[in-house]
Order: C-alpha cells, then structure tokens, then sequence
C-alpha cells in the first residue's frame, strides 16, 4: 500500500475549497476597498457576532470550506456588505 503525503492532501482539500475565499475583499468584490482576505472577514463576522468566542467561530466557518464559490459571494453580499 502506497503512503499518502500529507502536504498533497493539505493541497487537494484547499483545492476543494472556494476560491474567494483566499481573495481580499477588494479582489473578490466591486463595492469593497477592504485588503482584508474574504475568510478573515467572515472570522470577524462571527466573532463580532458571538461574543468572540473562537469555538462558536471555528464551527460558523466550517460550511463555507464546502461552498460553492457563489453561494459564499452571496453569503457575503448579504451578511458584510455595507
């Protein structure tokens, strides 16, 4: 049986993951000027919003790894957009 590396399977799930997800906000969206990368404004999102508890946070950011690319864009234009 053939060992798997575990960089090339760190590699195939953030390859699985959306990719705006590693866009700054400013990339990934028009009405944006935030450099902020589009995960870390959904960090903030729910720690603002959950009494900065990083557990809550950590569970809240989850489903977002196995989005579609524009269901997280339309997550985002619904939840950060100002």
């Amino acid at each position: 049986m053939a060992e798997v590396d575990p960089s090339k399977m760190a590699d195939a799930a953030i390859a699985k993951e959306p990719e705006v997800l590693n866009l700054k906000m400013s990339e990934a969206f028009d009405w944006s000027d935030d450099k902020t990368v589009v995960r870390d404004a959904i960090w903030d999102y729910f720690m603002e919003n959950n009494n900065h508890d990083t557990v809550k946070t950590e569970e809240a950011e989850k489903p977002f790894l196995d989005m579609k690319d524009e269901d997280v864009r339309d997550w985002v234009e619904k939840n950060l957009k100002k």
